[in-house]
């Protein structure tokens, strides 16, 4: 600061020893100081007037100013006329900078490193252009959301930051290219040389990474093929470390996008991508495609690039398709978030743990454990979607289940006297519904599984659909129950209570309840796409 502390004296002294008549003041030979002038204009080719003009001396640093100097003399500042001259009579030798600012257009010029030697007037003139924005993708040493300060030396450009998905953005900057400097709270100052900035755009500084990854639809070996369109599937897709670098922080703060490729080349528009699951310690990642038109002979694309900030979608199991509740347990248990697009209904555990599941994290429970979506007892007519069976509509789920043990029986989830999913020692998996009719005995329903394809300990898929009684679709894996259902007399009294998880001891994953019916092939490919191992489909570099 002593440079500047000297420069800013001198400058003073020059101009408190000239004469206030401006006759007086422009003769430079007589001070022997420099004299500086030009015509600056717009970019479309208008004078720019009424433009503030600063002379600012090379070394000036804002930030390490002090109080005082953070503010320039008068002297170091003019305006254009009308006609977008502008002078300054007498400026002291050295280097420094011009900067220009036109407020009503927002236009700015920076002109670095000029020199000025005594006795020789220097004209400048040039064009002001419109701002740019600086994108600096840092590194791991910087905090998610850390605030602090970006600079240019020698100038007066000081602008407040943040770090925001791995980068820290700089905004109103003027075109030219310099040196950013960076004084972010608890870290050192630090450089970013050579910064580029363009009018109207947003320049990337930093190292980027990008990755391509292709998915074969092609269903697996000696499975049938499609006997039915299948529109707007919800795909998980797994990353391993086969695919991308974990340990690069880059990964983690960038923007993945999904395309359908189909046989001859064709794409389709972006498809909702969200992701669910990301551990570099694990080195796994979950990400859910809504998937438009699911064509066995198309492939799926998956690009990565860390230029770009995250955007993911809401709408991956849409309420359009009858996702009620999509429950993952992918981002903890407080409460479990809901996947579904209007996310009415998460839960709240009491007892459960996290653990690994069949896609990403799933829950741990207890006998005594529940999970249980508060206010989801009776329908609320301000909602979308609602948790209530009434025997006369659609209803259909799937999930993942693993039991510890199959001696006992156990329930798995419930809406008392509406549905439930149960485990029965000599039954195997059974789903009750309740369906109430006034004008004869109210009858339960009971679709009964066998417990063939169950152990202890591993993963079972179960889902069911139901149109009316007679067109259910019941599946345990990906074998389909074919049996008639029980039907047992009830009361018809309905008892009105929240919809919970609980009542076993084992772990479970992708619960999915809605109000539709799921086909055959929906149902499959739900099992192929979820199942732990051997899981459809498959990414690989492209």
């Amino acid at each position: 600061m002593d440079t500047l502390k000297y420069f800013l004296a001198g400058f003073v002294a020059l101009f408190v020893g000239c004469s206030s008549d401006s006759q007086v003041a422009g003769n430079s030979a007589e001070t022997g100081s420099p004299e500086l002038a030009g015509i600056l204009v717009l970019d479309n080719g208008k004078p720019a007037a009424r433009t503030k003009v600063q002379c600012v001396p090379g070394d000036y640093n804002i930030v390490a100013a002090s109080e005082a100097d953070q503010v320039l003399p008068s002297a170091f500042e003019t305006e254009t006329d009308e006609n977008g001259n502008y002078e300054f009579d007498s400026i002291p030798a050295g280097s420094f900078s011009l900067e220009a600012f036109h407020q009503e257009s927002g236009q700015m010029l920076l002109v670095q490193d000029l020199s000025a030697e005594e006795d020789e007037p220097l004209a400048v003139n040039d064009t002001l252009r419109n701002s740019g924005t600086v994108k600096l993708l840092v590194s791991g040493a910087f905090r998610e959301n850390q605030s602090g300060e970006a600079i240019v030396i020698g100038t007066t450009i000081r602008r407040r930051v943040s770090v925001q998905n791995g980068k820290i953005v700089v905004d109103s900057l003027p075109a030219d290219t310099f040196e950013l400097i960076v004084y972010m709270d608890g870290m050192s100052p630090f450089g970013f040389k050579d910064v580029s900035v363009k009018p109207e755009e947003t320049t990337v500084w930093g190292d980027s990474v990008t990755y391509t990854l292709k998915a074969p639809l092609a269903l697996p070996e000696g499975i049938d093929t499609l006997g039915s369109v299948v529109s707007d599937f919800p795909l998980a897709i797994r990353l391993t470390e086969k695919e991308i670098a974990f340990d690069s922080a880059e990964v983690v703060n960038g923007r993945w996008e999904a395309v359908r490729i189909s046989q001859d080349g064709n794409r389709s528009k972006k498809l909702p991508i969200a992701q669910t699951y990301f551990d570099a310690s694990a080195k796994e990642a979950v990400f859910w495609v809504r998937v438009d038109s699911l064509n066995v002979s198309d492939s799926l694309e998956l690009h990565f690039d860390n230029t770009m900030n995250p955007a993911y979608a809401k709408d991956v199991f849409p309420t359009n398709r009858s996702y009620s509740l999509v429950w993952h347990f992918d981002s903890g248990l407080a409460p479990v978030d809901d996947g579904a697009e209007k996310g009415y209904f998460e839960g709240l555990p009491t007892g459960a743990v996290a653990a690994d599941g069949v896609v990403g994290r799933g829950v741990e429970l207890d006998e005594g454990d529940v999970i249980v979506v508060e206010n989801s007892s009776a329908a609320d007519s301000s909602r979308k979607v609602n948790l209530n069976y009434d025997g006369s509509g659609y209803f259909c789920f799937s999930v993942w289940v693993k039991l510890d043990n199959l001696e006992e029986k156990q329930t798995i989830f419930e809406k008392s006297k509406e549905y439930a999913l149960r485990y029965d020692p000599e039954k195997g998996f059974v789903v009750d519904l309740w369906v109430p009719d006034t004008s004869s005995d109210s009858i339960k329903y009971a679709w009964v599984s066998g417990t063939s394809d169950i152990k202890a300990g591993e993963w079972v898929y179960v889902a069911f659909s139901r149109h009316t009684i007679s067109q259910s679709n019941f599946y345990v894996n990906d074998r389909k129950i074919e049996t008639e259902p029980e039907q047992i007399a009830w009361t018809g009294v309905r008892e009105l209570a929240d919809f919970k998880v609980g009542g076993f001891t084992g772990m479970i994953d992708e619960l999915m309840l809605g109000s539709c019916y799921r086909d055959d092939d929906w149902t499959r490919l739900t099992y192929l796409n979820q199942r732990p191992e051997n899981y459809w489909p498959a990414l690989s570099a492209r």
